[in-house]
């Protein structure tokens, strides 16, 4: 989301309009951050040959309570995985520059110059990703001056294909289009459209819509902000939970869950809102304001939401409700970790994760390592991505494996661009940019070491772009 980004603008003093040309980090590059394995820039050229982890899950669901995938061995805890490598697989929108395509050309096929997020969901045979704040490349939703509505991408190859090779992504990462070919594109992106419930205004639910500021020119696109932070697929449709804005001050504080029936490539992103979720407008949110990003993970009968409240400023709390009752409002209990029970929504339950400075996450259950992975970033340590692994949705959550840091110096001389150019690797201008929103793929590559390889979509702000990484563990 250009929100996320422009979040951290505001935070230093400029305007979301500012951010899109001049945008201070989200971490001091001075700050200590955790130690880290070596960083392997290359390209992990046995990733391929080795074996996705697609046999054990059904759209995504994770098994009843785990069943006993993921229980501890005989001789007591699994050891904690420890980073291999890093590595880029390459940058999906542009390349050296906001107007350099890459091979995906979103610039000619969608008209799409920057976007970010990118939150991926296995559905049937396709791979949807949904994308927040999106800006285009010729005429439309110019990046800066417009509040930007949301993409919905997907890949042209079958998703089994991309389990296998995530790299084509690189290639066939295609967009929902709205209208035929004009002028020098072959089709402009189509914004993400909600409708709300029977007896609702769309005033409850989109506060800061697509479109130039304040003119309410299109009230069912979710602008700035306004964005997806988790989606997940259900039988048959796919369901999608966003942000509400408030906006003074300009922060995400409310949450709802629409729903996309009967998702195609060849359709529209047309999205129908079934109701609230949470919300932090004043003291009496449904589960006390602990769930405005929502990473969502369906196991067994039950739909669990892993949840941070304050952007950045929260530690991730777990709550659950039947499936049965997705499409009806309230019905959640959420987990207590002090004492391992499940409690009323409005329970002061401890955290899964304490640690205080986490906004956006993903949470997967992968079947061929046994074990469930969050990934998230976290500015407390000099801007970070962590890594946690459980052997249960509910925990006890690992102590965080750091993947990335701005402060390592490795880091720095990879993926930072020099001098106002970013060939190559090289993603973002680390003086006064950084990472964000990291989101894993279904599944996971096994190689014949016993390491295993998770890869995820990552944002990056000037240039506003997402990568494609893959993180390997021993």
């Amino acid at each position: 989301m250009l929100g996320a980004a422009a979040l951290f603008a505001m935070a230093a003093g400029c305007s979301a309009e500012e951010g899109a040309e001049s945008w201070a980090k989200p971490g001091d590059a001075g700050d200590a951050g955790d130690a880290m394995a070596p960083l392997d820039g290359s390209p992990e050229s046995d990733a391929v040959a080795d074996t996705p982890a697609h046999e054990a899950s059904v759209d995504g669901e994770a098994p009843d309570a785990a069943a006993d995938a993921g229980d501890a061995e005989p001789d007591g805890p699994r050891p904690l995985p420890v980073l291999e490598s890093l590595a880029l697989r390459c940058k999906l929108i542009s390349d050296r520059n906001l107007d350099d395509p890459t091979a995906n050309d979103t610039h000619y096929r969608a008209n799409l110059r920057g976007t970010d997020l990118g939150i991926p969901v296995a559905h049937g045979q396709d791979l949807f990703v949904f994308f927040g704040d999106t800006a285009g490349a010729q005429v439309i939703w110019p990046l800066g001056v417009e509040s930007l509505p949301d993409a919905v991408g997907y890949s042209a190859m079958p998703y089994q294909d991309v389990a296998s090779d995530p790299s084509l992504l690189c290639t066939n990462l295609r967009f929902l289009l709205t209208g035929g070919k004009t002028g020098s594109v072959e089709g402009d992106f189509a914004g993400a459209s909600m409708q709300p419930p029977p007896g609702h205004s769309i005033a409850e639910y989109i506060h800061n819509p697509a479109g130039p500021h304040g003119q309410n020119m299109f009230p069912n696109l979710p602008g700035d902000f306004e964005v997806p932070s988790g989606a997940f697929s259900h039988a048959g449709s796919i369901y999608v939970f966003y942000t509400i804005i408030h906006h003074e001050p300009f922060e995400m504080r409310g949450s709802y869950l629409a729903k996309w029936t009967a998702p195609s490539t060849g359709g529209k992103p047309d999205y129908q809102i079934l109701h609230h979720v949470d919300q932090r407008f004043d003291a009496n949110g449904p589960l006390r304001g602990d769930f405005i990003h929502i990473a969502p993970l369906v196991v067994g009968d039950h739909l669990y939401l892993y949840g941070t409240g304050q952007y950045r400023a929260s530690p991730v709390h777990l709550a659950r409700k039947p499936l049965a009752a997705l499409e009806t409002e309230g019905g959640f209990e959420r987990w207590d970790a002090a004492t391992s029970t499940w409690v009323a929504p409005q329970a002061a339950g401890q955290p899964v994760v304490a640690t205080p400075s986490i906004g956006e996450l993903s949470v997967q259950y992968f079947p061929s390592i046994g074990r469930y992975v969050m990934l998230d970033q976290e500015i407390s340590l000099g801007n970070r991505i962590a890594a946690r692994f459980a052997d249960q949705p509910e925990g006890p959550w690992s102590e965080a494996v750091t993947v990335a840091t701005m402060s390592d110096p490795a880091f720095a001389l990879t993926y930072c661009c020099v001098n106002n150019d970013c060939p190559g690797d090289r993603l973002f201008h680390c003086d006064r940019a950084g990472f964000y929103g990291t989101y894993m793929l279904p599944d996971v590559i096994t190689h014949p070491t016993g390491a295993f390889s998770i890869t995820f979509f990552m944002s990056t702000w000037d240039p506003y772009n997402v990568a494609l990484m893959t993180a390997t563990f021993r």
